[in-house]
């Protein structure tokens, strides 16, 4: 039986465990083929105090010329951080020409983060993404980028608090096209929300873990790429949260007791095995 493929379109980041670095080794893992198309190259993700990177805005088209020559199917299609408009706008035209009806696409709307946009981002790049989210079948934003594509006041202490209201929000953003949204790293208490709706199923699921430590670099990807691994291999949306959810778990609490440095990332090398079936 072929190994699955996915087109993992992210940057790649030397130091912190995030992005590509993430989704590579997940996903094999998982029994899939990432397939990377990386968006720019970083020498460190961006929550250092300095980085210095390369945008591959020019080179991407390039690199996806290639691959069509080459007649390569996708069976999955999963985005991460993009630069700019004009890469949402290119990702959009490479999802026409690679995915078929099969082709399961994953977009993780990487907009901010802690009630603001990442640096270079605002409203424009908003509304790219809100766009690309409507090509999507999953789409796993956190809270920040929630109220963001909904057009709200990035207001967390007031919406954390409030999950019913996020359950809401995640139907909502259902409304722009993703069959199934996942609500990523709600904080609330002592505990952290990941909260699903299935637009199929007109039904939520969700899973709370023991907040610990301090937030952790890449925590997302992990959890996307654990996700998008799951269920290419035919896992229900909710079996692969809940995977997830445990194997990011045990990441944190290993990275809370070496004391690593949260720009680091978390250690999920020695959770891999959570994943195997």
């Amino acid at each position: 039986m072929a190994v699955p493929k996915v087109a993992a379109i992210n940057d790649l980041s030397g130091l912190g465990k995030c992005s590509l670095t993430a989704a590579i080794p997940i996903l094999s893992v998982c029994g899939v083929q990432a397939v990377p198309m990386p968006t720019a190259v970083l020498s460190n993700q961006t929550a250092f105090e300095s980085y210095t990177g390369i945008d591959l805005s020019m080179d991407m088209p390039m690199i996806a010329a290639e691959w069509k020559k080459r007649k390569v199917s996708f069976d999955g299609i999963y985005t991460g951080y993009l630069s700019g408009v004009s890469q949402v706008e290119w990702v959009e035209q490479f999802m026409q020409e690679f995915a078929n009806p099969q082709t399961k696409i994953f977009v993780d709307p990487v907009l901010g983060d802690e009630g603001v946009y990442y640096r270079g981002f605002g409203d424009e790049m908003c509304q790219a993404m809100k766009k690309l989210c409507g090509k999507a079948d999953v789409i796993t934003p956190n809270l920040t980028e929630v109220l963001f594509l909904l057009g709200k006041k990035a207001d967390l202490k007031a919406e954390s608090q409030n999950l019913e209201e996020i359950r809401n929000y995640a139907k909502q953003l259902s409304q722009l096209g993703p069959k199934t949204v996942i609500i990523t790293g709600v904080s609330q208490g002592e505990k952290i929300w990941n909260i699903g709706y299935s637009a199929k199923e007109d039904s939520f699921f969700e899973v709370s873990t023991q907040k610990t430590g301090e937030g952790y670099s890449g925590t997302g990807d992990i959890l996307t790429s654990v996700i998008c691994g799951c269920m290419i291999k035919g896992e229900s949306p909710q079996k692969a949260l809940k995977k997830a959810a445990a194997f990011l778990q045990a990441s944190i609490k290993e990275a809370v007791e070496d004391k690593t440095d949260p720009n680091e990332g978390v250690a999920f090398e020695h959770h891999l095995s959570l994943l195997f079936d």
